[in-house]
């Protein structure tokens, strides 16, 4: 009776566990370590009351990482922080290592419904945000004391999580044959990514679709090739930084880029019904006879927008909003890269990213724009910071973790062609985002992706 009374506990533990990983994501993505931790320190319970039955694989990876996160301090630029970061990495790094050793181990009924119809709801209710300006999740910080976060700490982090398990997602969907409910969720998710502000989850999601198609038709060995070219990305991302990206921020190209006619040098967008409407060429005279860079009288605007014209302005690709956001991430990840250089088998310690080159200015190429600070907190680069702070020894210990994964997304594949290209596209889309976006050590990004990766394994049969 006890035996039967602890596993229908545990059972509803673990559906608890599954169904809050996107709602939590997105109404609280900081949470997402707190519900890895819950869910760890129930499985360590349900083994004291099951005298300890554990079977451990790979377990020479835990340990070594470990060790190293704590070896790092000795030579840390900043042994303070590394000794700050060591232990909460630590603990989430074994987590992980739990919920996936032993939580994954039991096959949970109807998980299509426990992951998808949350899934569903909180992309509804991101949509309803990002379209109608609803607040629900602001309401919803208000109700508990919280205040309200900017936008980008309202969308981005829910969005880019959403991205990574959708994959999976559809996937338990079609396999369980329910193929309206897939494609509802695939469309009004796909729809938020794209409305919302996160580029890497736009990114990430396109990625995840082309391999999809790849991945099912092509079969394992497809994805095999995925893993050799993205262990290639790991191994010699200091390189291609250094060498390759530097040339791309500088090539010299002027895109045409509509603007308000509010300052005189632009160019106005005409057609021929409006050359000739002759109130509309006096009015445009007026504006050319205008000095260059001088500021456009009220007057001549208002006329402008009554008639709904517009000014184009030809400026370098590095000035728009997307060329920007792409260069600034060139040059962080090309200082990056040089102080990879500085000490390349140690690194400078666990954590230290944030006190590199805080005072350094980037300059933007073809421009006069300047960037201060070589490093905003972390490279936004996964691979690049475990280079930068952990070193070639790092990077090893994330090769083999990494050949791991591949080697379990390549079985699941064999195992099942819907439920291995589903688990397969959402880690391609893991890859994407570590490649662009988010801190390597942050507890919320490694517990989100822990937790992802217990969906896989609870989606299949297989394991190993």
């Amino acid at each position: 009776m006890i035996n039967a009374n602890n596993s229908i506990i545990f059972n509803y533990i673990n559906y608890f566990t599954l169904a809050c990983i996107i709602p939590i994501g997105y109404f609280a993505p900081i949470g997402e370590w707190l519900l890895l931790s819950f869910f760890a320190l129930s499985t360590i319970i349900k083994l004291i009351l099951n005298n300890f039955t554990i079977k451990l694989y790979n377990y020479y990876i835990l340990l070594i990482s470990i060790f190293l996160l704590i070896i790092s301090y000795f030579w840390s630029i900043n042994p303070e922080r590394s000794l700050e970061v060591i232990l909460p990495t630590s603990g989430i790094i074994i987590s992980i290592y739990i919920i996936l050793n032993v939580s994954s181990s039991n096959i949970t009924k109807n998980i299509h419904n426990i992951v998808g119809i949350p899934l569903l709801l909180t992309s509804l209710c991101i949509f309803l945000d990002l379209v109608f300006n609803t607040e629900i999740r602001s309401s919803l910080a208000l109700l508990v004391g919280d205040k309200p976060t900017s936008i980008s700490g309202n969308f981005s982090r829910g969005i880019v999580i959403l991205t990574m398990i959708l994959p999976i997602s559809i996937a338990l969907y079609i396999y369980k044959k329910k193929y309206i409910l897939a494609f509802i969720l695939m469309g009004l998710a796909s729809t938020v990514v794209f409305f919302g502000p996160n580029e890497s989850a736009k990114i990430a999601l396109i990625c995840a679709c082309f391999s999809a198609l790849i991945i099912y038709f092509l079969g394992a060995k497809s994805f095999v090739a995925f893993g050799i070219i993205s262990l290639i990305i790991i191994i010699f991302n200091p390189l291609f930084s250094s060498f390759v990206l530097p040339k791309i921020g500088q090539l010299e190209k002027e895109i045409e880029k509509v603007v308000p006619c509010i300052k005189a040098g632009a160019k106005i967008i005409t057609n021929d019904k409006l050359k000739n409407n002759k109130d509309i060429s006096q009015l445009l005279l007026e504006f050319e006879k205008i000095q260059p860079g001088s500021p456009v009288p009220k007057k001549i605007i208002n006329l402008l927008n009554e008639n709904n014209i517009k000014c184009s302005k030809n400026m370098q690709w590095q000035t728009t909003p997307a060329g920007g956001s792409i260069i600034h991430r060139f040059l962080i990840w090309e200082y990056v890269a040089k102080e990879i250089l500085k000490k390349p088998i140690l690194g400078h310690g666990i954590g230290t990213s944030r006190f590199i080159g805080q005072n350094i200015i980037l300059n933007v190429p073809n421009t006069k724009l300047e960037i201060k600070g070589g490093i905003p907190l972390h490279p936004h680069n996964n691979f690049l910071e475990i280079w930068l702070e952990l070193g070639l020894l790092g990077i090893i210990i994330t090769s083999l973790l990494w050949i791991n994964i591949i080697k379990i997304g390549k079985n699941m594949r064999k195992h099942s062609s819907i439920l291995g290209t589903g688990s397969c596209s959402s880690i391609v889309a893991i890859f994407v985002v570590s490649n662009l976006s988010f801190g390597a050590f942050q507890a919320w990004w490694m517990a989100s992706i822990g937790l992802i990766f217990l969906v896989f394994f609870q989606s299949t049969k297989y394991k190993n």
